[in-house]
């Protein structure tokens, strides 16, 4: 547990549980990117408003996660939130917007 061993601000920590889960899941290491994910996800949920930006970053994340394992109903749900956030939140040519989007449009044509 990162918390415990290392001194970090929960929304640093957080941060890094994501970062790692990322990693995780480029290295297809699905089960421990879950993991990793769900931890920061869950620190930034309490501590940070709900259409905040970094929110939409995980909820990305875990978006690709579940394309790359195929459960595409899961992965939608968390792309729709992630676009949800950035129209909001970023500007309409942001980069995190256009790869939400992204994703978006791969994981439609799977269902």
């Amino acid at each position: 547990n990162i918390q415990e061993n290392v001194q970090c601000t929960p929304l640093e920590c957080a941060t890094t549980y994501v970062n790692l889960g990322e990693t995780y899941r480029e290295m297809k290491d699905y089960s421990t990117a879950l993991t990793y994910f769900e931890k920061g996800l869950k620190i930034r949920e309490k501590k940070l408003p709900k259409n905040h930006p970094d929110l939409a970053v995980v909820y990305h994340n875990l978006a690709k996660l579940y394309f790359s394992t195929r459960q595409y109903n899961m992965g939608m749900k968390n792309v729709q939130q992630a676009v949800e956030i950035a129209q909001e939140k970023l500007s309409s040519n942001h980069p995190h917007l256009a790869d939400y989007r992204e994703t978006f449009e791969k994981i439609r044509k799977k269902l």
